[in-house]
């Protein structure tokens, strides 16, 4: 068993779900009730329960208390684009994606990061997939008015806002390059009540922005992948070596 109490609890829970005793969709017992089983403070119990949920095994939902996650698939992210790591048959339960659109001003990190002036329009795109109850990733992608104004897809299967460089695409706007930074963080608070995690979880993020022909930033996107169920895999392909030829 772990040294510290609060280890010894979130050991205890933590097999109690591998083991089957607790399903995926249980409710634990509420935190008091907890407290009094172990013999613990509280705050000791939440301790536990945000290091379990830092693990991706449990979520707490309003109104439900703390509650043992499904599995999740896992989202690759490769090259600018992303994908399910698993399909089919594996998961009870398909990834959906909700996509909400609203206008507004370039504060100064988008305007550094579009390129545009401070105050100058953007249509933001805040796309949210999820597994079930469940929260899986968070992405919001970012188009200057002046580039094009855009009707979010009704449906979206991509749960990371690649669609919209397809829909800037149709509109006549070509990405010709895409800039990718990668950065292991936590999670801000804003995020992981979002995503049902904790503000100890280590998130993958990605700033990705795409240029068109002439250097303009068409798009750019800020994506947050919790790192327990998220990975980055790319790939470079080496140019072919002309064979030379002898007579």
């Amino acid at each position: 068993m772990a040294g510290n109490r609060y280890e010894e609890i979130a050991d205890d829970i933590r097999q109690e779900i591998r083991s089957g005793m607790l399903k995926a969709d249980d409710r634990l017992p509420s935190e008091p009730r907890l407290a009094k089983r172990y013999a613990v403070s509280v705050p000791t119990v939440r301790e536990a329960l945000e290091l379990l949920q830092n693990e991706g095994l449990i979520e707490k939902r309003h109104g439900h208390g703390n509650i043992v996650r499904r599995p999740l698939e896992r989202i690759v992210y490769t090259n600018g684009r992303s994908a399910a790591a698993y399909s089919g048959s594996a998961f009870d339960t398909a990834l959906s994606v909700t996509v909400t659109s609203s206008e507004i001003t370039a504060e100064d990190r988008l305007s550094a990061l579009l390129r545009v002036t401070r105050g100058s329009r953007l249509t933001e795109y805040v796309y949210l997939s999820r597994q079930g109850e469940s929260p899986h990733s968070l992405a919001r992608v970012y188009v200057p008015c002046s580039v094009a104004v855009l009707d979010p897809p009704p449906v979206s299967v991509s749960p990371l806002g690649d669609d919209i460089r397809d829909l800037l695409a149709a509109s006549g706007v070509e990405t010709t390059a895409t800039t990718e930074r990668l950065t292991a963080r936590l999670a801000v608070p804003a995020e992981a009540k979002r995503l049902r995690i904790g503000t100890s979880t280590p998130v993958l993020a990605v700033e990705r922005v795409s240029m068109d022909a002439t250097g303009r930033v068409v798009e750019a996107a800020l994506l947050v992948l919790p790192g327990h169920r998220a990975e980055a895999v790319f790939t470079t392909r080496s140019p072919a070596k002309e064979l030379e030829t002898t007579g």
